[in-house]
């Protein structure tokens, strides 16, 4: 197994730096004590530490697995990071599952420690099995084309070198080389999925087929090539189907109907954005409806416009700042040529103070150069804003004569008529965000 493992290891490495470091991410179980030992008998040397996060999740199981590593460390003269952390508390204060906050949690740190140390690699000890097992979890789950590959081999600067090797092989080498290891008692149970599927579901699909691993594992390469072939197919209808501008993503309508499988490519652009199933078929059920309507993911929110699907970032409106500035009119003034984002009216006409809010229902003003008093609502609809860009437009707003609230002007955009710059006009009021 020795020479498979440097052999792995040296395609997931050489091609990319001679002589890399490498940090490994070890629990005290089988699967990363065998790989911390595969690593230090090694014939590639490549120099590598040892990161072991306690997750407090076991009580003294977990400090005594902290220890262990840290002694296996200490023996083999290997420099070992560690760091202890309270799970529980951070899923709760993230309203996460214990299990999404425990990989948020060391990859975070895992990262931290390839910054500050100069790691070039980090490795993780999954194998042939938890592919295997991601693989069904990911049907079950409904993940979309990318799910059917499993496990990555290599991800950016995460390598898993014994992503070939299966369990029993790893459990083989262990027996031989005397390894000694931690035991997760929660292994055996089947609260969770994985380990469900892991302990029920899997020794029945070996009765049906005592090779089944390697038989998923020659589908999911499969899968892997067609889902290649379908980014590659998705990348090239790029400008016709939808755009990428600064993260923000615009689907065209009418391109999106006139695709012969829509509902897949639907799915492939929302999915990486937190959408699921349910809601990428009702986001195409609107395609036929009228515009206006919205749907909102954990971290973004999508809207029907007219001519496109909008896809915007969730976030709270940030608190707005007014900036003003007040000046004599310059002989030469022109109001017409302001900077990008300034607007100019006759400080004379405007009632201090002067305050920025978001737009409001019922909210109207006289558009400069028009006659007649607009909703703001359809000031933006001629703009062709969507809800959600209208949402951000900020009003500049003062109190009349009788208290009234009265828009002076919408920030970046258009001042109100009625506080126009005219020959009259001695000094001028400056504002922008």
């Amino acid at each position: 197994m020795q020479r498979e493992f440097d052999a792995r290891l040296d395609a997931l490495t050489a091609a990319r730096k001679a002589g890399s470091r490498i940090l490994i991410a070890v629990s005290g179980g089988i699967d990363s004590i065998s790989m911390a030992d595969l690593f230090l008998n090694s014939s590639l040397a490549l120099p590598f530490a040892v990161a072991h996060m306690n997750f407090s999740l076991r009580g003294d199981c977990s400090d005594g697995d902290e220890a262990y590593v840290e002694e296996w460390c200490h023996t083999h003269n290997i420099p070992f990071f560690s760091k202890k952390v309270d799970t529980i508390k951070y899923s709760k204060d993230k309203s996460i599952s214990t299990q999404m906050a425990a990989r948020e949690l060391r990859y975070e740190w895992f990262d931290l420690l390839m910054k500050e140390h100069g790691f070039d690699y980090l490795a993780i000890a999954h194998n042939l099995n938890d592919s295997v097992e991601t693989f069904f979890l990911n049907i079950l789950r409904g993940t979309g084309m990318k799910g059917l590959s499993g496990i990555r081999e290599v991800n950016g600067r995460i390598i898993r070198p014994l992503l070939t090797f299966t369990r029993a092989q790893i459990e083989n080498y262990a027996k031989e080389r005397s390894l000694d290891h931690r035991e997760d008692a929660t292994n055996r149970e089947s609260h969770y999925a994985r380990n469900r599927i892991r302990n029920e579901v899997f020794p029945q699909f070996g009765q049906i087929n005592p090779s089944f691993l390697t038989t998923v594992t020659n589908e999911m390469r499969h899968f892997s090539d067609i889902c290649e072939i379908m980014e590659d197919l998705y990348r090239s209808k790029e400008g016709l189907l939808y755009d990428r501008q600064d993260g923000f993503l615009k689907i065209s309508i009418q391109a999106l109907k006139e695709e012969k499988y829509r509902s897949f490519w639907l799915f492939r652009m929302l999915d990486e954005y937190g959408f699921n199933e349910s809601q990428v078929n009702q986001i195409e059920d609107s395609l036929s409806s009228q515009s206006g309507k919205s749907f909102v993911s954990p971290t973004h929110i999508l809207v029907r416009d007219r001519d496109y699907l909008k896809l915007h970032l969730r976030q709270e409106l940030p608190q707005l700042e007014l900036k003003v500035r007040k000046f004599r009119r310059p002989e030469d003034f022109d109001p017409k040529r302001c900077p990008e984002g300034v607007l100019y009216v006759d400080a004379a006409k405007v009632k201090f103070p002067l305050s920025a809010r978001y737009p409001q229902p019922g909210d109207k003003f006289k558009p400069y150069g028009m006659k007649g008093v607009k909703l703001l609502s359809d000031f933006f609809t001629d703009l062709k804003l969507d809800l959600e860009e209208k949402k951000r437009e900020a009003v500049v707003v003062m109190k009349n004569e009788d208290g009234v609230e009265q828009i002076v002007g919408i920030a970046g955009r258009r001042i109100d008529d009625r506080f126009k710059i005219t020959d009259r006009t001695k000094t001028i009021l400056q504002f922008s965000l």
